[in-house]
């Protein structure tokens, strides 16, 4: 008797055995690593949970990144950076005017936490975690320079009497981060807030850094 001669199609990456054969792009695992990434932080997702959550074998991961290290380079180029990259042109659009920087980086971050719903809960995913992996990865491959260089802006900005010079320049960005990306990752979970909007958080936001809370 001959042998049976093989003629199926070979398997590739994604393709379970003996199974109906599953894919997903590689912006959409991208998209699934985020909503995971987000929802339990960066530092307890890993790849494996990121393709069980897609529906895909773990073979079709490694097949678009080859490592978790390869992931997060494209998650931080692909997504994060460019938001970055919108706050930043803030201050160099508005060099000599801080007030008019710093209220429209408010308008900004909320823009961006209402179009990119993993914005928000990630970024207190990263402040609430113990292990910052987001920042830690951002220095290592980017190094300080930018940070520092907003430090200084805003130093100098104090130093020409345009900015309260009782604010501490370390924690501005937390403070204005904070104002906003909080209520934006509370309000999809707690039914206390369900009734807040982005207009009222950019309105709060800007009401307390304009005003203060004396009446």
């Amino acid at each position: 008797m001959s042998a049976h001669k093989d003629n199926s199609e070979p398997r590739r990456p994604g393709r379970p055995r003996g199974g109906k054969r599953v894919t997903a792009s590689r912006e959409q695992l991208l998209d699934i690593a985020l909503t995971l990434f987000s929802r339990q932080g960066i530092a307890n997702t890993s790849l494996n949970a990121i393709a069980k959550e897609a529906g895909v074998t773990p073979a079709m991961l490694h097949y678009y990144f080859n490592s978790r290290e390869q992931l997060l380079d494209a998650m931080i180029e692909e997504r994060f950076l460019p938001l970055r990259s919108r706050i930043g042109t803030l201050f160099a659009d508005n060099p000599d005017c801080p007030v008019q920087t710093l209220t429209q980086m408010v308008k900004v971050l909320a823009e961006l936490a209402e179009e990119h719903h993993w914005f928000a809960p990630l970024w207190m995913q990263e402040v609430i975690g113990e292990m910052p992996v987001l920042r830690t990865h951002l220095q290592a491959r980017f190094g300080d320079d930018k940070y520092q260089a907003t430090i200084a802006t805003i130093k100098g900005w104090q130093q020409q009497g345009k900015l309260n010079r009782d604010l501490e320049p370390a924690l501005l960005f937390t403070t204005l981060l904070s104002l906003v990306l909080v209520p934006f990752s509370r309000m999809r979970n707690d039914e206390r807030l369900n009734a807040l909007s982005p207009e009222s958080i950019v309105r709060h936001a800007l009401a307390v850094i304009g005003g203060g809370i004396g009446a």
